[in-house]
């Protein structure tokens, strides 16, 4: 078999030079470098080496383990991106393993950073270069576990790892597969991105429904007291009241008129405000 980088294969040692040792099929030398060695290998030894390129190009080998070998899949960790070229993964030895942009969308802000994690498997460039593949489907979702009744309005956390046209994928820590629409988010995640949640919906085939929003009554107390602190700001009294047209509150707000009309019952309901001919007043 050809040796190319990605591959696991059982060398011979067939030489040592100042800096490490040569490892052969019989056909092809490749090098050992002695930080990758481990301590009293021999001339005519054989070792399990891993196969990469190293950073002039040239086929090397490794004793050390990588977390990911051809054929496989796993969730690597970002170390470190390059913009207008990628982004590079640790694969637990010395060589990071480099995902093109061509995988990545064109919004850069949604790239993984440093300690995001994606699922990938390996392949090759046209110049036969290891590079890492997005992975996604069966490969990643297998393994899932089902989620049941008691997991509804729980918080859950979990790695983003692939993008709908209705919203995001996400493995969370537990391991349910969960999608969060995109009427559900705060902010667009990343790719890779480890994101807090929370299941407002428990599917029967097991995955789940999450949302970035505050349950209504978190959402009625955060509104009820940002609008209390723009009554003090502008002295106890603002031209709107529950009669205000909705854009008009959307403009000052940024939140809807029905969560709007929430938020002022909540405060008359606690006696903190009233309204009169069109405007909203604190209390004395």
């Amino acid at each position: 078999m050809e040796l190319k980088p990605g591959y696991s294969v059982n060398l011979e040692v067939v030489r040592k030079a100042s800096f490490g040792y040569f490892v052969s099929d019989g056909k092809t030398d490749v090098l050992l470098h002695q930080r990758e060695a481990q301590e009293g290998i021999e001339i005519g030894q054989r070792v399990e080496v891993f196969l990469y390129h190293d950073h002039q190009g040239r086929l090397a080998a490794t004793m050390e383990e990588p977390l990911l070998k051809i054929g496989e899949v796993a969730w690597l960790e970002a170390v470190e991106v390059k913009t207008g070229h990628g982004v590079f993964f640790n694969n637990g030895i010395s060589r990071d393993l480099f995902l093109s942009m061509d995988e990545l969308p064109y919004d850069r802000s949604q790239w993984p950073q440093p300690g995001d994690k994606l699922p990938l498997s390996l392949t090759w460039d046209k110049r036969g270069r290891l590079m890492g593949k997005l992975v996604k489907g069966e490969p990643v979702e297998r393994h899932a576990k089902k989620a049941g009744a008691e997991l509804m309005n729980q918080d859950v956390s979990g790695y983003v790892y692939h993008f709908l046209d209705e919203g995001a994928l996400i493995i969370t820590d537990e391991g349910f597969i969960a999608f969060l629409h995109n009427d559900e988010m705060d902010d667009v995640p990343r790719y890779g991105e480890h994101v807090n949640v929370r299941v407002h919906f428990v599917r029967e085939d097991g995955r789940i429904n999450v949302t970035m929003k505050p349950k209504r009554s978190e959402q009625q107390e955060e509104d009820a007291e940002r609008i209390y602190r723009f009554l003090e700001e502008r002295g106890g009294s603002m031209p709107y009241w529950d009669k205000t047209p909705p854009e008009d509150i959307e403009l000052r707000f940024s939140i809807s008129k029905a969560k709007f009309k929430r938020a002022l019952g909540k405060l008359m309901k606690e006696n903190k405000i009233e309204q009169r001919d069109g405007w909203t007043h604190i209390k004395k």
